[in-house]
C-alpha cells in the first residue's frame, strides 16, 4: 500500500458516520472519521497511528472507502458542506485519545464532538468532554489528556 495513497469515504462510509449504529468501533471509527479524500495515507498515518494502512484496508474491503485521485475529488458535493481536514483529524486524534477511557461508548459521549460543523462548535463540545473526564481523573489529567486538540477560531 503506497504511502501517498488517497482514500475518499463511500456513501456506505458517510451512511454509517451519520447513523452511529455502532457497527465499526474504536480505532476503526476513528479511521473512517479521518479519512477526508485528500489527504494521503502519510498523512491519516500521523493521527490515525500504527497500523493505519491495515485499518484502511479493512475498511476498503468493508466497503466504507476507496482509493480515490485527490485531483478529482470534489470539495463539497450535493448537500454537503466543505470539507474541513484539520476538523476531521483532530476529530479522529480525539476519539483516539477518549477511546481508553469511555470504551464501547466513546461515541455516545463524543456524539456532540461529531456532530460539530466547525471550530467553536468543535471546542464547545471538546470542553464539556473534558468536564466529563475531569469527574474521575481530576481536571489536571483530564486536560492533558486533550490538550492540543483545540481548533484556532
Amino acid at each position: 500500500m503506497s504511502a501517498d495513497r488517497v482514500y475518499a469515504k463511500t456513501d456506505k462510509g458517510r451512511a454509517e458516520l451519520q447513523s452511529r449504529t455502532g457497527t465499526l468501533r474504536g480505532r476503526l471509527r476513528a479511521a473512517l472519521i479521518v479519512v477526508n479524500g485528500q489527504a494521503p495515507l502519510s498523512a491519516l498515518q500521523a493521527v490515525i497511528g500504527d497500523g493505519a494502512a491495515s485499518l484502511l484496508d479493512e475498511l476498503r474491503s468493508l466497503g466504507h472507502v476507496e482509493a480515490v485521485d485527490p485531483a478529482a475529488q470534489p470539495v463539497s458535493g450535493a448537500g454537503e458542506r466543505p470539507v474541513d481536514a484539520l476538523l476531521e483529524m483532530r476529530r479522529a486524534d480525539a476519539m483516539h485519545r477518549l477511546a481508553p477511557h469511555f470504551g464501547p461508548d466513546v461515541a455516545l459521549i463524543a456524539r456532540p464532538l461529531l456532530a460539530a460543523e466547525g471550530a467553536a462548535a468543535f471546542n464547545h463540545a471538546l470542553d464539556a468532554i473534558e468536564r466529563k473526564l475531569a469527574l474521575y481523573m481530576g481536571r489536571r489529567d483530564a486536560a492533558r489528556t486533550l490538550a492540543g486538540l483545540k481548533l484556532p477560531t
